[in-house]
């Protein structure tokens, strides 16, 4: 592991971690290995002031070390302005480069690093900066594969398709992935939830679909009669698990 007493003509390695829904058990050993050690730890946040879920993921981990990384925060706000998202890649991956000529960094992010991860972004912007940017990925558990082991339902078995989408696209794109895969996950579902229950009713799949939020934390939630979210105010982390094929998962 390459420290701030490297010589800074040569980039550290990036090292981009999945740590997971939540759980800090969850945290795998590889991604645990290289957070007791790495000199620079990389922190995602949408704002400023804001908490860090990833961050709270690692703790235990972090707290064994006996020298804490430095850490950065990086801010990536949630909008989709894509003057303001560019602008934001580019000042991140400026601060990782000038981090990369101190030593090596890790930097984190809940569930797969390359999974609906700010990530992906922030590296391309990175190669433009470093083109000789060494780069380690490590994955981490997605929230649906815990969905489907809080559940205790397959998400597909035999000849059976998945698709993970998130639940933004517009209704018919929606109705056409539903009926075209045996079980389906929908992402991103807190500020379209009374749409996407309108569409489940319609198609008879209601008591096919698990609602699951906040998985891995203290918050955590499973719901299996879904029409009673219709009037609430759903968290972020949040998903439905559709299942076509099972017996109705709520009776």
């Amino acid at each position: 592991m390459k420290g701030n007493g490297a010589d800074r003509s040569v980039p550290g390695t990036l090292y981009g971690i999945g740590v997971g829904p939540g759980d800090p058990d969850l945290l795998t050993v590889r991604a645990a290995r290289i957070l007791s050690v790495v000199p620079t730890l990389a922190v995602p946040k949408s704002v400023s002031d804001g908490s860090s879920l990833a961050l709270e993921a690692v703790r235990e981990t972090l707290e064994s070390r006996t020298t804490p990384p430095k850490t950065i925060e990086l801010v990536f706000p949630m909008t989709k302005d894509p003057a303001i998202l560019e602008t934001a890649r580019s000042e991140n991956a400026r601060v990782l480069s000038e981090a990369l000529l101190q030593g090596d960094v890790a930097f984190i992010s809940l569930g797969d690093i390359f999974f609906y991860s700010t990530f992906g972004n922030l590296l391309d912007g990175l190669r433009r900066q470093i083109p000789e940017i060494s780069v380690r990925i490590v994955p981490g558990i997605t929230s649906f594969s815990v969905a489907s082991a809080l559940t205790g339902l397959p998400l597909v078995q035999g000849s059976e398709s998945l698709a993970v989408v998130p639940a933004t696209y517009g209704a018919e794109t929606l109705e056409q992935i539903l009926d075209t895969h045996d079980s389906v996950v929908l992402m991103k579902i807190h500020r379209v939830y009374p749409a996407i229950l309108k569409i489940l009713e319609r198609k008879g799949l209601c008591d096919r679909t698990i609602y699951l939020a906040e998985i891995g934390t203290p918050r955590q939630e499973i719901v299996t009669d879904i029409r009673t979210l219709k009037d609430r105010t759903l968290p972020y982390m949040s998903l439905l698990l559709v299942r076509k094929n099972l017996r109705a998962v709520r009776a």
